[in-house]
C-alpha cells in the first residue's frame, strides 16, 4: 500500500510530519551512538528531543547541557522533505558541532544557575515583545524540590518558558506537580518513548506561551518505551509507512554515517 493512501491523516499532525519525525528519531540515536553521548543522553529517550525541538521557529533558544548540536540537527531534520534523506555534508556539519561540545567551555554554574539564566532569556523576549519561547532541558533530579519551587516561581511571570525535566537517572524523585501547585504552572507528564504524544502536548505547550499564556513543564516519564520501535510499529499499522520505508530510513543513514 502506498504510504498514507488509505490511513486517516490528523489534521494536527500530517503524515509527512510524522515520517520526519522518524527520521530525526533514527539520525538523532546513530549521531549520539557514533559520539559516544549514548549514556550522557539516556538512551531510548531520543523522543523527548525530537518531538519537543522539531518545530522551533527561528528566534526561539534552547538551553541543554551539552546537547545544543543535536537539537540543532532535529531542527535541520523537521527542515527537511519528509522524503529526503540526510546529505553527507549535514551529517559532518552535525559531527563538527558534536565534536566541538566536547572541547568547548562548559558552563561555569550549576543546573539551577542554568535554569535560572534561561528564565532571563525568556524574560528578555517577553519584554522584547516577540514571540519567542526558550525551551530548557534538565534532569529532574539535577535540581532540588526547593530549587524547582523557585524556579516555578519566577516561571509563573508568564515567561515564554517551556521546562522539559527528563527522566531522573540516580535515586532522587521530586514530584513537580506539588511544586508547582502554589505557582500555578501547569505540569504535563508525557510518556518518554511516545514521539506523537510528546509532540501533541509540545505543541500545545509552546502554541500557549506564544500566546502570552505563560510557561509549563513537560514530565517525560520513563515506561520503559525504545521510541524508534514504538513509533515505526504505530506508523506501520496505521499505513502511514511500509516496514521497507522504516528500514531503508535506518540503513540508508547509518550507510551515510559510515561513509563521512
Amino acid at each position: 500500500m502506498p504510504m498514507g493512501s488509505k490511513a486517516f491523516e490528523s489534521p494536527l499532525i500530517s503524515h509527512a510530519r510524522m515520517r520526519a519525525m522518524y527520521r530525526a528519531l533514527v539520525e538523532t540515536r546513530v549521531l549520539s551512538e557514533q559520539a559516544g553521548r549514548a549514556a550522557k543522553f539516556a538512551k531510548n529517550l531520543e523522543a523527548c528531543w525530537v518531538a519537543i525541538a522539531i518545530d522551533l521557529k527561528p528566534g526561539d533558544l534552547t538551553s541543554e547541557d551539552g546537547g545544543t548540536a543535536l537539537i540543532q540537527h532535529v531542527l535541520r531534520a523537521g527542515a527537511r522533505e519528509a522524503a529526503r534523506a540526510a546529505t553527507a555534508a549535514e551529517v559532518r556539519k552535525t559531527q563538527r558541532e558534536l565534536a566541538g561540545e566536547k572541547t568547548a567551555a562548559k558552563f561555569a554554574g550549576n543546573a539551577f544557575e542554568r535554569l535560572l539564566c534561561a528564565a532571563g532569556q525568556a524574560m528578555a523576549l517577553k519584554t522584547q515583545g516577540g514571540k519567542g519561547v526558550v525551551v530548557a532541558y534538565v534532569a529532574q533530579d539535577e535540581l532540588k524540590a526547593s530549587e524547582w519551587k523557585r524556579l516555578f516561581t519566577i516561571a509563573a511571570a508568564e515567561l515564554p518558558l517551556i521546562l522539559v525535566s527528563m527522566p531522573s537517572h540516580g535515586s532522587l524523585r521530586v514530584d513537580l506537580a506539588k511544586a508547582a501547585r502554589t505557582a500555578s504552572v501547569p505540569v504535563i507528564p508525557v510518556d518518554a518513548g511516545d514521539v506523537v504524544a510528546l509532540y501533541r502536548v509540545a505543541q500545545e505547550s509552546i502554541g500557549r506561551a506564544r500566546a502570552g499564556g505563560g510557561a509549563a513543564v513537560i514530565e517525560c516519564v520513563a515506561m520503559g518505551v525504545d521510541p524508534m520501535k514504538f513509533m515505526r510499529s504505530q506508523l506501520v499499522k496505521k499505513g502511514i509507512c511500509t516496514e521497507a520505508w522504516a528500514a531503508r530510513v535506518d540503513a540508508g543513514f547509518r550507510r551515510i554515517v559510515g561513509s563521512v
